[in-house]
């Protein structure tokens, strides 16, 4: 009973993992400067599946500042490239580029840590 019930919850969160790695249906591509209209001067929030929330401020000059509910914080160069994001961060965070993907309200990033798609909300 304990390895069907150890299957089962393994298979769920297997399940619950593939689910957050897909963009939504309704995403669609998006340019580099499209992205980066949306963007620049505009700050944005996240929650993670783990429930880490983010918010990060991306500056028209091209720096960004990220702040996680944690405590942790880093700020860094920001650019966009193709449907990427790409971020050089300063400190502890690692720098990279992410996939990006926007509907109507939101976009929507593939972390390349994890491959979890994470939506950005723009916050008011």
């Amino acid at each position: 009973m304990n390895n069907l019930r150890i299957g089962l919850i393994g298979t769920a969160l297997l399940i619950g993992l593939t689910a957050c790695a897909s963009f939504p249906s309704d995403a669609q591509d998006v340019t580099a400067p499209a992205l980066q209209s949306r963007l620049a001067g505009k700050t944005y929030t996240a929650r993670t599946a783990n429930g880490v929330g983010w918010e990060m401020r991306y500056e028209t000059d091209g720096r960004m500042h990220m702040t996680l509910s944690n405590g942790s914080a880093d700020k860094g160069r920001w650019r966009t490239e193709d449907n990427r994001l790409c971020i050089d961060f300063e400190g502890q965070f690692p720098s990279g580029c992410s996939e990006m993907r926007a509907d109507a309200l939101r976009l929507y990033l593939k972390r390349g840590s994890t491959g979890e798609t994470v939506a950005l909300t723009p916050k008011p």
